[in-house]
């Protein structure tokens, strides 16, 4: 037997044997440090935002004409009024719960005669006490005036008759009593045959005292009593009353629609904050500040409070509005003042939340900035950031666990067991090798294995091996040697080469020689054997 089997399990066995001593020498299981995350939370923010449109062909209503201001003035033919009685409302409007009001009110008249040199004065309503809103009521005779004095009714142009109504408000306040006066005055006027009443009737004022801010306010009326004989009756004639102003009709869209800069009325934006946890948390504790900041980018920026530093508690909501065309317009300012030029309008709006709860496993304590951007320069409003903004966060803790080991992809328990059978196989296989390998020494080569190993490497360069030998020729003299090296001497004199072909344990080496062939034949017998075994040579 080649001792290349021999070796070769040799090899098998040493690496069998390694990988068994490998495997029992590697650990089974082995701490390891993981990071185990206990609590997934999120912040969630929002903005939205409500614009109210002008009226247009493109969102509608269609532009309407604006209705015709009121008259100035009302007017009235002098010879037919027989007087006016007027009344004065007043009201004391404070912006927070307060005190008792107590007045004092009274109603003088002046007349003034272009024609004649100073004024008179009337007192149509003398000094009366009040308490809260009242109204009080006068009347005003054009005729009872002698001819002594100026009379309205006059057909001279440029007299008037002045009305005043004088209030003295006294407030009762924790550090006191408070004293405020306001006065109010209604014009009448004479132009020719025509009396002109001022048709501005109502008044108001406004003040403060302490932490207390206040509205005055007050209004006059009247009525207008024509003479019997006035060819309309004895009737009475009434202001015309003063129209409410009636907003323009307005269109209001939201984030969903495409909205135009220039037809944007005014907008109102809010900002929304949620936290989303993986388990139940405790109601957190936020802070929220809302800022705006409008820039020209790489040059200056200025900065805006929106909605102060405010506390929150869970979920919640701030409102602030937006005054897009305001920013323009001081973008505009700024830039006359501080000259150069801007490629862009920039306006950011920043929410900032600082959030802490407390939770089963830590207290989370966070910052979550949200930014909303647009150019103010742009035709559509658009904003270069999602509406929508999120930040994730963990709360994580570490521990030691045990972690099974693995060699040559199984776990290593089941790597020995795999290995103990291989080594145990390869040693079988490498104990047969052995077996044989001796064997075959015990015994050793016949002497026709040797001669035939000797002759191929002694006249390797003239035997030629071949399959299959030609077949003998009819009238072919076939010689029979006795030997190789007499084949070999013969071919070497013919030039021939050695056919060698081998049939089993029979080796048959011929020559080629016209109508001669030479031939050696060696039967292979077993090596020096133990008695019994009938293995012979046998040369032809």
């Amino acid at each position: 037997m080649k001792i290349a089997p021999l070796a070769i399990s040799a090899v098998l066995l040493i690496a069998s044997l390694f990988g068994v001593s490998r495997a029992y020498s590697h650990p089974t299981e082995t701490s390891v440090t993981e990071e185990i995350t206990l609590l997934d939370y999120e912040h969630q923010g929002r903005f939205d935002y409500l614009v109210s449109v002008k009226p247009s062909h493109l969102y509608g209503p269609e532009p309407q004409e604006p209705p015709p201001p009121p008259p100035e003035t009302m007017k009235y033919p002098a010879g037919i009024v027989e007087l006016f009685n007027v009344s004065f409302s007043y009201s004391f409007v404070p912006d927070r719960p307060a005190g008792e009001v107590t007045e004092e009110v009274e109603v003088r008249a002046i007349m003034v005669n272009p024609s004649v040199t100073g004024t008179q004065e009337v007192v149509l309503l003398p000094k009366k006490s009040r308490t809260g809103d009242f109204t009080v009521s006068f009347p005003v005779d054009i005729d009872y005036v002698s001819d002594d004095n100026i009379t309205i009714g006059d057909n001279i142009s440029g007299r008037e008759l002045v009305i005043t109504a004088y209030v003295y408000a006294t407030l009762d306040t924790e550090n006191g009593p408070f004293f405020e006066s306001f006065s109010q005055s209604l014009p009448i006027r004479s132009r020719g045959p025509i009396l002109e009443v001022e048709n501005v009737l109502d008044f108001a004022s406004e003040g403060y005292t302490g932490d207390l801010a206040y509205e005055q306010h007050g209004e006059f009326s009247y009525d207008v009593y024509l003479k019997p004989d006035s060819g309309f009756g004895g009737i009475t004639l009434k202001p015309p009353p003063t129209p409410t102003p009636v907003p323009p009709p307005t269109n209001t869209i939201g984030p969903e629609s495409v909205i135009m800069a220039r037809l944007i009325e005014d907008m109102h934006a809010s900002f929304s904050y949620h936290l989303d946890s993986s388990v139940p948390i405790a109601k957190p504790d936020e802070t929220v500040m809302v800022q705006a900041v409008l820039e020209n980018p790489g040059k200056w920026l200025k900065t805006f409070e929106l909605v102060p530093l405010t506390g929150q508690s869970g979920d919640f909501t701030v409102s602030f509005p937006l005054d897009l065309a305001g920013y323009s317009d001081l973008f505009s300012t700024i830039q006359q003042e501080t000259g150069g030029t801007a490629e862009a309008r920039s306006l950011a709006i920043t929410a900032r939340v600082h959030t802490k709860a407390k939770t089963d496993y830590g207290t989370i304590d966070e910052s979550f900035v949200q930014t909303l951007s647009t150019d103010l320069t742009g035709d559509v409003l658009t904003w270069s950031d999602n509406l929508t903004g999120s930040q994730a966060g963990s709360i994580k803790t570490s521990r030691v666990v045990l972690k099974t080991e693995t060699m040559l992809g199984l776990p290593v328990s089941q790597t020995r067991v795999l290995l103990v059978v291989v080594a145990v196989i390869v040693f079988l296989i490498f104990g047969f090798c052995v077996f044989v390998y001796l064997r075959g020494r015990r015994y050793g080569p016949s002497a026709a294995e040797t001669e035939t190993l000797k002759a191929r490497k002694k006249y390797r360069n003239i035997i030629v091996e071949t399959r299959e030998m030609p077949e003998v020729k009819q009238g072919e003299t076939v010689v029979l040697l006795d030997s190789l090296d007499d084949l070999v001497r013969t071919a070497e004199s013919l030039l021939k080469p050695v056919l060698h072909k081998t049939e089993g344990r029979r080796h048959i080496y011929c020559v080629l020689d016209a109508s001669t062939r030479y031939e050696y034949h060696l039967n292979l017998e077993s090596p020096a054997a133990p008695p019994g075994d009938s293995d012979h040579q046998a040369v032809d």
